[in-house]
Parts: C-alpha cells; structure tokens; sequence
C-alpha cells in the first residue's frame, strides 16, 4: 500500500509538473514575447506600487478573516502569527502543487501550535471557501449590473459555480442532511473508525454566525483589495479597461488555480490571457498583466520565505 501511495504521488506530480510546463511552452510560442517585453520595460511604477502596497495589506486583512475562524474554535494563537503564516503559506505556494498548496503548509503549522489536525484543516478550508465565495457574489454581482459586458458562456460559468457554493453553505448549516445521507451512503461509518475525520466534521459545525458575517465582512474587504489591485496592475501595463471587467474575470482566474499545477504557473497566466483577449485587450498587455500579477507573487513569497528563515534561525518555529 506504502509503494501504491508512493507510485500515485510521483505520477500526480509529474502530471502538475507537466500541465504547467505544457502551458507555460503554449504561452511561449503563441505569443509575442517582445511585445510582453515592451509592456513590462514601459511598465507605470505609481500604479504597480500602489497595487503591490495593496496586496500586501490584504494579508493582514485575510489573516483576521482567518482569524476569527480559528477563535471560534477556541484556538489560542494571536493575529499577528496568523500574518506571519499567510507570508510563508505565499511563500510555499510559490512552487507546491496548485494555487493553494501554501494552505497546506499552514494547516501544518498551526496544527503544531494547537495540537489539534481538526481545528487547522476545518479553518482553512472555510477561510478560503468564504474567499471563493464572495468573490463570486461580487462577480455575480457585476453580471446583474453589466449583463452585456461578457459572453454567456462567462455568466453561465459565473452563476454555476456561485450556486454550487450556494448549495455548499446549505450543507453546513443543515447538518442534518449531511448525516441522513451520510447513514444512506455508509460514509459515517468511515468517520466513526477514522477520528480525524470526525473531528474536521464536529469542527465545521462549530463556528457561530457572529464568526462566520466577520469572516465573510473580511472577504469582502479582501476581494475589494484583489480586483482594485488587479485593476491598478492593469493600469501599470497600459490595459484600458473598466474595473467592472476586473469582478467578472477576477474570480475565474482564481478559480482557475484549482487545477492541478506548480504553483499556479501556466495556469493563472494563460486564464488571464483566454480572459482579457475577449473583450478587446492585445494579448500580449494581458500576458504582462499576469506577469506583473507574479511579480507580485513573488514579493508576497519572499517576504514569507525571510519570515520562515528567521524563525528557524531563532528558534521561534514550532
């Protein structure tokens, strides 16, 4: 069974390796990378700041949405950690698996100042599951106002996936639904015999409505943060455009970075391109956007990869 494990991980990462080797040598050769070039060496410094300022903030901002879940689960662990493991999670993103392999990480870390899997893993689901959520609402949001301003297909996408979290939020809170079709399909003889799995179930149960409005008011500060910074980023390159385009796209490209990659690459910059192209932007200005969006990445990250460094040389990490 060890071996199986072993054999199914190495292939899933290859297969990551691969999907963002394939899509960044797609990019490479459909694109005019001098043009790319031109756009990034022509780069407007006022709005790339501001923006990269921005994002930064919204680490602090997503860190007390993360926050008020895990005190609601009656972990002790200050606001100021929390910022501290959202810049290493950005770090480890940088080159784990998927957009969101930096969770990973600070699931693990903030397990070790707990004690409890549960606790860590049920938290970090809810704070990026609120992310997604509100972020799509605000993209739904934008459909209403502007319905003419991208295909159906677009909206069609948009309307899915927010219903789809519409039905998720509705499991949660019914739990007896959960447990009456967990007892039908069997499942809830797995979580009786496995107790982490039980434990992650109790703990989605746990978080109060005054927890979860905080929660989802600090979503809707950071998404405002993300689409003005993407905005401002646009700017930077040259993308005339208006920000009502930023809420409809915004939220594909972060849904986007759920498919299997390193880190999002290939992925993020080629969603980012099939996006923008269709309302009119050269393609090339929308590859800079996505590069200029991985600059700021790469900030974010390297901030967290001097954090990790520090605690490990002072002997402060768990």
């Amino acid at each position: 069974m060890a071996e199986e494990n072993k054999t199914r991980n190495l292939l899933l990462n290859i297969l990551k390796v691969a999907v963002s080797l394939v899509g960044v040598l797609i990019l490479v050769l459909t694109q005019d990378i001098d043009a790319v070039r031109h756009a990034l060496v022509n780069v407007n410094w006022l709005p790339f700041l501001v923006a990269l300022l921005l994002f930064l903030s919204g680490s602090l901002v997503r860190a007390y949405r993360w926050g008020v879940l895990v005190w609601a689960l009656g972990v002790q662990v200050s606001w100021l950690r929390l910022v501290g493991l959202y810049f290493i999670g950005a770090f480890f993103s940088l080159f784990l698996p998927t957009g969101v392999g930096g969770d990973a990480v600070k699931m693990f870390e903030l397990s070790r100042d707990d004690g409890k899997a549960s606790s860590a893993i049920s938290s970090v689901l809810v704070d990026r599951f609120l992310g997604l959520f509100v972020l799509f609402a605000m993209a739904l949001l934008a459909v209403a106002i502007s319905y003419e301003m991208v295909a159906a297909e677009v909206r069609i996408l948009i309307a899915v996936v927010f219903a789809g979290s519409l039905v998720a939020v509705a499991l949660l809170l019914q739990r007896t639904w959960i447990e009456s079709w967990g007892r039908r399909l069997g499942v809830d003889r797995l979580f009786g015999r496995v107790k982490i799995l039980r434990e992650l179930y109790e703990s989605l149960h746990t978080y109060g409505p005054a927890a979860l409005l905080r929660g989802t008011a600090a979503s809707v500060v950071w998404n405002l943060i993300l689409v003005v910074g993407y905005y401002l980023l646009g700017l930077a390159v040259g993308i005339d455009l208006a920000i009502g385009y930023y809420f409809l796209f915004v939220p594909i490209i972060s849904a986007a970075l759920m498919i299997p990659s390193v880190g999002g690459l290939g992925i993020r910059e080629g969603t980012t391109v099939l996006l923008f192209s269709q309302v009119g932007v050269p393609e090339a200005q929308a590859l800079a956007l996505a590069v200029v969006y991985d600059v700021v990445l790469l900030t974010n990250g390297l901030i967290g990869g001097a954090i990790y460094l520090i605690q490990g040389m002072r002997g402060t990490r768990r």
